[in-house]
């Protein structure tokens, strides 16, 4: 009898603890369901202020005083745009009716987003400068790129493509954010590395990082075939001739086939996938 009680003492237990761990699950499951929504409300009320302020800029040509200048006119309000909280930019439509006022705050508003971005353009120019000075055998040029760092540029070229504006300082400050080698990148050290992977005898930011893959693969097999060699499975010299055999063929492969579409998007979700943090696994 006493053994029964204790079993069921037991089943009671587990039971409340079963039930106290599923409402917990509920809760967050709610909780992170009410975020998404919140979310998502909130980027359509920026979306939404965001278009009120764009066209009411647009019908006043931009404020633009010379015709000259409406292309960087059309800049700034882009740039501007993506800052501005959602306060401020209630803050102008609630001036919609009035354009001399608007026209006012609007100004104000995009002479201080152009301050606030030459200032960081210049933070980042004396990064660089102390960067240099302390590394000088280090210094940030086209060829310092490391691996990661590249595929990083890959990345950003995608993401940030032609017509996005302020495009160069925004990969810059993509790099700075995610590369865990180089914290300092400036706008001019992005144009000169693409330039100058674009101007190789035809080759292109992805070209680069194949033949980067294709060396990293290389030193994997290396490495599997000498732990595989030091556990006593095959002899040294068969295992020689072979990875000699193997490389020699896929060197020659190399040269006669060129990557397919199909295994370029493949590279490129693996190191989507698998990040320098991975480690050596990667």
């Amino acid at each position: 009898t006493r053994t029964r009680s204790s079993t069921s003492q037991k089943e009671e237990e587990e039971r409340i603890r079963h039930e106290e761990e599923q409402k917990r699950i509920q809760l967050e499951k709610e909780r992170a369901e009410a975020e998404k929504k919140e979310r998502q409300k909130q980027n359509k009320l920026l979306k939404g202020e965001r278009k009120k302020v764009r066209d009411c800029v647009k019908n006043n040509n931009y404020f633009c005083t010379n015709n000259d200048n409406v292309v960087k006119d059309m800049e700034n309000l882009e740039l501007l745009l993506q800052g501005l909280a959602i306060d401020d930019l209630k803050k102008l439509n609630a001036l919609n009716s009035n354009v001399n006022e608007f026209s006012k705050l609007y100004t104000s508003f995009v002479t201080s987003s152009l301050e606030a971005q030459e200032t960081k353009t210049k933070e980042n120019l004396i990064k660089a400068k102390v960067s240099q000075e302390l590394h000088k055998d280090q210094a940030i040029s086209s060829d310092k790129f490391s691996t990661q760092d590249i595929a990083l540029l890959v990345k950003a070229v995608k993401i940030y493509p032609p017509g996005t504006v302020n495009r160069w300082n925004t990969i810059a400050d993509y790099l700075n954010l995610h590369s865990t080698v180089c914290k300092s990148y400036i706008s001019k050290d992005i144009i000169t590395k693409v330039k100058n992977l674009q101007s190789r005898e035809g080759d292109d930011l992805k070209s680069k990082i194949n033949e980067q893959a294709f060396d990293n693969f290389e030193k994997s097999q290396k490495q599997r075939i000498e732990g595989v060699v030091s556990a006593g499975g095959i002899s040294s010299k068969d295992t020689m001739n072979s990875a000699l055999a193997d490389k020699n063929a896929a060197k020659d492969k190399k040269k006669k086939l060129p990557w397919s579409a199909e295994e370029q998007k493949l590279l490129e979700e693996g190191l989507k996938k698998f990040p320098q943090s991975v480690g050596p696994q990667r």
